[in-house]
């Protein structure tokens, strides 16, 4: 569809380029790159994820009744000078809105009022496209806001407006994601952002069907990199995390998180991020990678697996320790059992791999309690809630911690053991030797459904996958 816009004096045109002193255009040019525009049509319709997302809405408004709740989108953050990381909307506001523009907000009234404020973007044709950074021949056009409005299902203003409609209001916020919300708001956010945890935690269809959509996803992305070792050996750490993240991209929104990828000892650094190191033929390579979907819900796995295609003797005795445990820690989740039952599954079946091993006893950890005298290899708690966070709902992890499995809670599941190559405390043929094995899990009502089951898990499915991946 062309539209015939309106024409500019020049006087216009020279006070609108005075507000943009380092745009070098004269009235001339201006009003001639305001010409010639074809202003396409469009015919939206609702999107699947608005539907979910209203039951979500109207349970949150309901846990706090007479209040206004206001859920910003929040803004990119500035990765250098004037160049922005990309934009990943907050949470909160995905979980309740859905994917909209920077700087959105969501405001849920005491009456029922659902209204998403929206930036407005001057349309092609206008000079304002020319002149503002976040115009559409610098960003490229955005959707308008009645089509916002069909798409999500929810009723949309111009975001000049939600000052007016906060003045004077007690509203409860999610706050430090827009400077601009948190001067409009003077709640600490906290109960909102603690309740919206709680919410989140349990997982409907829906959402579970997202997470196996990621979960697909970040299987394909193991299996490249399997496919790819040979490689990894030339180029080293930062080929596996690239070849990962083209999987994940194009899979995927992109990476759930900054891959680990420790080959060798760096395996036993449980957050390896810089993934800068050469990998040996001979390696370990421990792979903690996610894939993060449209809708933000995210996929969190790691497999170690050995570069050469098999493991050699001292890392197969490890592994099968760590998978022993692994398979304890699964057996342990299922609906109204202790959520950190698994972790005590697990850490008694490493405690006794840690005797076989010949590190425990120890003088050193004589008379601390047992669930103490291991962690010294295996640093980190067993599970933790997965979501459109990658750990969901940290704010009340206490909570969730202290509490019972249900039916919708989706886990990520991941014992290791790792001895590093620092540490005097381990015999010599082990250190540097680190094993993570990682699923994602949901709790269902009589069991549970292992999403990334299609990766293998023992020492022996490793390798035959590793063998069938590249054939």
């Amino acid at each position: 569809m062309t539209t015939r816009l309106a024409a500019w004096s020049d006087a216009e045109l020279t006070a609108l380029l005075d507000q943009f002193p380092g745009r070098r255009l004269s009235p001339g040019l201006l009003r001639a790159m305001t010409q010639g525009w074809s202003v396409p049509g469009n015919d939206p319709a609702e999107w699947p994820g608005a539907e979910p997302r209203r039951a979500r809405r109207t349970r949150i408004a309901a846990d706090f009744p007479g209040s206004t709740l206001v859920v910003p989108a929040g803004r990119p953050a500035v990765r250098t000078n004037d160049l922005p990381f990309a934009f990943r909307p907050g949470t909160d506001h995905m979980w309740l809105a859905g994917p909209t523009e920077p700087g959105s907000v969501l405001v849920l009234g005491p009456d029922g009022e659902e209204t998403l404020y929206v930036a407005e973007q001057p349309a092609l044709g206008h000079p304002l496209a020319v002149l503002d950074p976040e115009g559409p021949l610098i960003e490229g056009p955005r959707e308008s806001r009645a089509a916002t409005a069909v798409r999500l299902g929810i009723e949309t203003r111009p975001l000049g407006e939600l000052g007016k409609r906060l003045r004077g209001t007690e509203a409860r916020t999610v706050r430090g994601l827009d400077p601009a919300v948190d001067d409009l708001v003077a709640d600490d956010g906290r109960e909102l952002e603690k309740q919206l945890a709680r919410r989140r935690m349990a997982k409907d269809v829906y959402e579970i069907d997202q997470l196996r959509r990621t979960a697909d996803a970040t299987v394909e992305g193991f299996a490249a990199v399997a496919r790819a070792l040979p490689e990894a050996v030339r180029y080293g750490e930062a080929f596996v995390e690239g070849v990962f993240a083209r999987e994940a991209r194009t899979h995927g929104r992109g990476l759930a998180y900054t891959p680990i990828v420790g080959s060798g000892h760096r395996a036993t650094i449980l957050h390896w991020q810089r993934n800068d190191a050469p990998v040996g033929p001979e390696d370990l390579l421990l792979l903690d990678a996610g894939v993060e979907g449209p809708e933000l819900y995210a996929s969190d796995v790691a497999r170690t697996m050995p570069v050469s295609g098999r493991y050699r003797s001292a890392q197969r005795d490890v592994y099968e320790i760590v998978h022993a445990a692994h398979e304890a820690a699964l057996a342990a989740v299922r609906p109204g059992v202790s959520f950190m039952d698994s972790h005590r599954a697990a850490q008694s079946v490493l405690a006794e791999g840690l005797r076989s091993l010949g590190v425990l006893p120890h003088p050193a950890f004589d008379g601390l309690a047992d669930a103490e005298r291991s962690w010294r290899w295996t640093l980190h708690t067993t599970s933790h809630m997965l979501g459109v966070d990658v750990h969901d709902s940290m704010v009340v992890a206490g909570e969730y911690f202290a509490g019972e499995l249900a039916p919708g809670h989706v886990l990520a599941v991941e014992p290791g053991l790792y001895f590093s190559p620092f540490d005097d405390y381990v015999p010599e043929h082990l250190r540097g030797i680190g094993v993570r094995i990682e699923d994602n899990v949901v709790v269902g009502d009589d069991g549970i459904e292992v999403l990334t089951a299609a990766l293998p898990t023992s020492a022996t499915g490793i390798e035959e996958w590793i063998a069938d991946c590249a054939g």
